[in-house]
């Protein structure tokens, strides 16, 4: 039996008050976006992610905390430190993270004339994160608005809450983007205020989830079919890996997973593998695990769309 998701009510001064005080930790605001939702988008970049992708192109949305970057090509040498800052942070690699290396690292980022070094990631209140978005409303028109990404926005499920009530009311068109990788509570708890769900799938091999992602897959499907179960407004997503998920076979076990959960849904977007991502490793003093990958060519993404549309869906190429 499919259950009514019941309507945000009006919210009372108090409450508005209460919800622009939540703080959470973003990394990014993407304005003017024409991914991740229909219509002209303000993308809000929430830290933290219960998987890890070895393909992930936003790795510094990993952890909740924030951290530091050093884009060694910003870099002028500026003299102020006994070691430059590309020396020092490739001679830190692989060091435990104290308090003094803490405070080294937060000099020299007060310091840097070019923003080099840097913080990714900072504490917000949804308030003060509201007075961003707002301001893109004469751009949205009837189908634009916000759309909370990162990241795993459940990871912050009281932030995520507060900014998806303040912008409901502001009568902003909502949307998220999500793995799926949560209680089932919370996703219940933050339906009302959602418009759409952009929810990946990835895998449908629990073990192959689980070696390159580091969870297996069960919990996701799982929220994925009450969802669908619910009526609510989910679009799937699939990202498009090399050496993951980028065969025929592993496309066809998804078309018939995603076909077998509802009539209703007849499409899936397509999200094919990029490596933008790759320079934001070596800023963070990581190593690139997908190294050995390039980006599909068309005549390539071509034949993978053919496989699902076999199957009888209709594909969208990108968010």
């Amino acid at each position: 039996m499919i259950r009514i998701i019941p309507k945000p009510e009006p919210l009372t001064s108090q409450e508005r008050e209460h919800l622009e005080n939540v703080a959470g930790v973003i990394f990014d605001i993407q304005r003017y976006s024409l991914h991740d939702g229909p219509g002209l988008r303000t993308n809000v970049f929430l830290k933290g992610c219960p998987l890890n992708c070895w393909w992930c192109s936003n790795p510094e949305s990993q952890g909740i905390q924030p951290e530091f970057a050093l884009f060694a090509q910003n870099c002028i040498a500026c003299g102020q430190f006994a070691e430059v800052c590309p020396v020092r942070w490739q001679n830190d690699r692989g060091r435990s993270w104290t308090k003094e290396l803490e405070e080294e690292y937060h000099t020299r980022v007060m310091r840097c004339p070019t923003e080099a070094i840097h913080r990714i990631g900072e504490q917000r209140t949804a308030g003060e994160v509201m007075a961003e978005v707002v301001r893109d409303l004469p751009f949205y028109e009837d189908k634009g608005g916000m759309t909370l990404t990162g990241g795993e926005p459940t990871m912050q499920p009281h932030f995520a809450e507060a900014l998806l009530r303040l912008a409901k009311a502001e009568a902003i068109s909502t949307a998220m983007e999500t793995c799926g990788l949560t209680q089932w509570a919370v996703l219940e708890r933050l339906l009302p205020y959602l418009d759409d769900i952009l929810f990946d799938v990835k895998h449908l091999d629990p073990k192959v989830h689980q070696a390159f992602t580091g969870v297996g897959n069960e919990l996701i499907l799982s929220n994925l079919r009450q969802l669908v179960a619910l009526a609510a407004p989910v679009t799937i997503r699939v990202p498009l890996i090399p050496g993951f998920n980028a065969s025929p076979e592993s496309l066809r076990a998804i078309a018939e997973f995603v076909l077998e959960l509802n009539s209703s849904i007849k499409g899936i977007d397509l999200i094919p593998y990029h490596t933008l991502g790759k320079p934001k490793y070596k800023a963070l003093n990581r190593d690139y695990p997908w190294e050995e990958y390039q980006r599909f060519t068309d005549p390539e993404i071509e034949t993978l769309t053919r496989v699902l549309e076999s199957c009888g869906l209709t594909v969208n190429i990108g968010g």
